[in-house]
């Protein structure tokens, strides 16, 4: 992987409008949720997240000249960061809980199924 070849202001386009999708689909099905607590609103709640990153990713991967796996997982590990640190800066005045809640090791180990959808959609994309 050339560092040269990394696009910053893509990647962090590309985040930035996963992140915003992710978190106003998220609280849109938690919403719903506790209106109609309905089992199936329980699973798309918690297949939104991966499904959103497959496809930002996809979308960010088809037009990369360089599609390896330090690349994949460069990608991923930037975009799972930072969506950690969005959602411990929204903690607080959303929902009224410490930021340090954002970083506990079930959080972070949640988030394995996220970098893995990264990974699936980068290795997807390959030319």
């Amino acid at each position: 992987m050339n560092v040269h070849n990394v696009s910053l202001k893509r990647m962090l386009g590309f985040w930035l409008a996963c992140f915003a999708v992710n978190y106003a689909s998220g609280m849109f099905l938690y919403t719903t949720y506790q209106i109609v607590p309905h089992p199936a609103v329980f699973m798309v709640m918690f297949v939104a997240a991966p499904l959103t990153y497959l496809l930002f990713a996809w979308l960010y991967f088809r037009k990369v000249v360089e599609n390896d796996w330090a690349m994949r997982f460069l990608v991923a590990l930037v975009w799972v960061g930072l969506s950690v640190i969005g959602a411990a800066l929204l903690m607080k005045p959303v929902y009224g809980y410490p930021w340090t809640i954002a970083f506990t090791p079930s959080t972070l180990r949640g988030q394995l199924v996220n970098v893995s959808a990264i990974l699936g959609a980068g290795w997807a994309s390959r030319k």
